[in-house]
């Protein structure tokens, strides 16, 4: 329901015109560039040897297609990136690193918008580098005019973006927004980037802009955000707006929506708003704030169309699980699929006002096509409030919730109006006194009755559960199936955990693409882990990654030692082996004994309720805190 004010770019960077990139055929001679900020003397930056040292001759030059700019690893320079020209089809221009070592850092000043911009530029490939400050934006990609193709950015860290006042939701850590309703992009790839810190709004953002209401066909096109992580922002943390064949997929957002009093909006850790065909699949979010609604984890807002929510997984959020609104628009053909909520709705407000599912519609808008099928919530509120809240105008007999699980502690699972209908769900509730359900304008006490006044839930089941049984350590389960009510039960939300040394062993093949940068398969696998491993550090939890390749000369190579340090694999223990290993995803407990076990990639909703049932609720307070040593 996050919503956008005007907003205004100063001082945008003068720049070559588009036009001359159109061409698509490789440019006849291309030249590398290098910066050492390290070395005193300057060079013409022609070669190593010979290496620009300072960021102002690097801003001088425009660039050709084909040219790659490389920053000296371990080093650091102060200023701002505002590079010129554009790349071609076939030719982008490249930013990258060179040497061993950290990434290179570039530092901008308090008084710069940005520490790297590009405006009416495209056919960039921007990778390993570490940027921080400015005042605005960490990275703000925009322009006024035209299509502008080919953004990729991967492998970077943007990091402590701190200004005054907060003037629009395009501020923050990573921004490729449009500046006007005539420019949009196609072709954006966000990859491996990891963004943290800002008194902004947001922390990555494809699209948005307050342009009015442009057609679908100046939207921009073909963009993806995937393997990031994004945290401590001040709004939203993960977002497409205006976009059309987009995806949001294996992705982290945690401590979003921090700005303490409500400014300029309302904001959720990771949704789409005026997308058509857009995905959010396999992503975490948790610990999500707002200044007032929202707080959530996943949202479909209004004017999305064929937007889906797919096996992601979200606890410990203020707000909702997953929502899906229309406000003015019609929202319509929405799938939310194979999703984990847990601890949901965490302010006793937001549980009353949102649940943990929640359908709401405003200003005329409306939904049309909505199907949410084999989602599971546990739902633990501080108030007798449903775990579904539907609100919405939704076009009869569009609407449907199947197959279902949701296992409770309040007594109050449903609040729907009637349009949505209710088949083969399973309710579980944990505590004394009857259940109970509100369809339309009546209230039923159990679901027989439901069932025969309505026609609705046909095929669904409930069983009552003594209260103690939600807290069972999972050691006490009968059954180690994910799918049995008896295994459920081993949820452990807020009960004394395990603190022996669980352990998640994974065998990753690894690999390399002729940049240097690990593939999509082996980061959206770290990706996870790495998440995981921060949240139960104080439990103890090992996480043991097994690196596999059959080319037994990359471990050796500069390359992989280069690409392991950019992963910051922080308490991770990595081995090396040669082989043609398949992926390989363990958990064991204490005693060495198998958990449970995943051929190919393990997403977060297996492998997160897998480890909430070992090891209960994260002390999150302590995951910052190095316990290794």
């Amino acid at each position: 329901m996050s919503r956008f004010r005007n907003f205004s770019f100063v001082a945008l960077l003068a720049c070559c015109a588009i036009g001359a990139a159109q061409n698509p055929s490789a440019p006849a001679h291309t030249h590398t560039f290098y910066v050492d900020c390290s070395v005193l003397t300057s060079g013409d930056g022609s070669s190593q040897q010979s290496a620009w040292n300072n960021l102002a001759q690097l801003n001088a030059v425009t660039f050709s297609p084909g040219d790659t700019i490389r920053l000296r690893r371990g080093t650091s320079c102060d200023g701002a990136l505002a590079l010129k020209g554009s790349g071609a089809e076939g030719a982008p221009i490249r930013l990258t690193a060179y040497g061993e070592g950290p990434r290179p850092k570039v530092v901008a000043p308090k008084q710069s918008e940005e520490s790297l911009r590009l405006f009416n530029q495209q056919y960039w490939d921007i990778d390993s580098l570490d940027l921080a400050g400015g005042n605005t934006y960490g990275i703000f990609i925009s322009g006024d005019k035209g299509i502008l193709h080919h953004i990729h950015v991967s492998n970077l860290a943007v990091h402590d973006v701190f200004g005054g006042e907060m003037k629009h939701k395009e501020s923050g850590l990573v921004s490729i927004s449009p500046s006007s309703a005539n420019q949009h992009f196609d072709d954006v790839l966000v990859d491996n980037v990891t963004a943290w810190n800002t008194n902004q709004w947001v922390g990555i953002l494809i699209g948005g802009g307050d342009l009015g209401y442009p057609p679908e066909s100046d939207w921009s096109s073909n963009v993806v955000i995937r393997n990031s992580t994004v945290h401590d922002v001040q709004g939203d943390g993960i977002v497409l707006f205006r976009d059309r064949n987009g995806e949001i997929a294996t992705s982290v957002a945690w401590n979003t929506g921090m700005q303490n009093t409500e400014s300029m909006g309302t904001p959720n850790a990771i949704w789409t708003w005026m997308c058509d065909d857009c995905t959010v699949r396999d992503n975490e979010a948790y610990l999500t704030d707002s200044p007032g609604v929202d707080g959530g984890a996943y949202d479909i807002d209004y004017g999305n169309t064929k937007n889906s929510v797919i096996d992601n997984y979200a606890h410990d959020t203020q707000g909702y699980c997953i929502a899906v609104f229309g406000a003015g628009f019609v929202t319509r053909q929405s799938l939310v699929r194979g999703n984990l909520c847990i601890n949901n709705a965490r302010s006793p407000r937001m549980a009353k006002y949102q649940g943990a599912i929640f359908l709401l519609s405003w200003n005329g808008g409306s939904i049309d096509g909505l199907t949410i099928e084999d989602n599971t919530v546990y739902w633990n509120s501080f108030e007798n409030a449903p775990a579904l809240l539907n609100e919405a105008d939704i076009k009869t007999g569009s609407a449907v919730f199947r197959n279902n699980t949701i296992y409770s502690t309040a007594p109050w699972m449903v609040d729907s109006n009637t349009s949505l209908s209710f088949v083969q769900n399973h309710y579980g509730y944990f505590g004394v006194g009857s259940p109970e359900w509100k369809y339309g304008e009546r209230q039923f006490s159990g679901m027989v009755d439901l069932q025969a006044a309505t026609h609705q839930e046909v095929g669904s089941s409930f069983a009552q559960h003594p209260l103690q049984q939600w807290f069972r350590p999972v050691e006490q389960s009968e059954s180690s199936d994910e799918e049995s009510s008896d295994s459920a039960r081993g949820l452990v939300t807020n009960a004394p955990a395990s603190y022996g040394p669980w352990r998640v062993d994974c065998v990753l093949p690894i690999s390399l693409d002729s940049h240097g940068l690990v593939s999509d398969q082996a980061l959206q696998q770290i990706v996870g882990l790495k998440s995981f491993r921060q949240q139960y550090r104080a439990q103890g939890l090992q996480v043991i990654l097994r690196m596999t390749s059959r080319d037994k000369q990359l471990f050796s190579t500069e390359a992989f030692r280069n690409a392991i340090t950019d992963l910051n694999l922080d308490g991770i223990t990595v081995e090396q082996a040669v082989g043609n290993a398949s992926v390989q995803t363990t958990l064991s407990m204490p005693d060495g004994s198998t958990a449970a076990h995943w051929d190919g990639f393990v997403g977060p909703v297996q492998l997160g309720l897998a480890l909430r049932r070992a090891l209960g609720e994260p002390i999150y307070a302590q995951m910052g805190v190095n316990q290794d040593e």
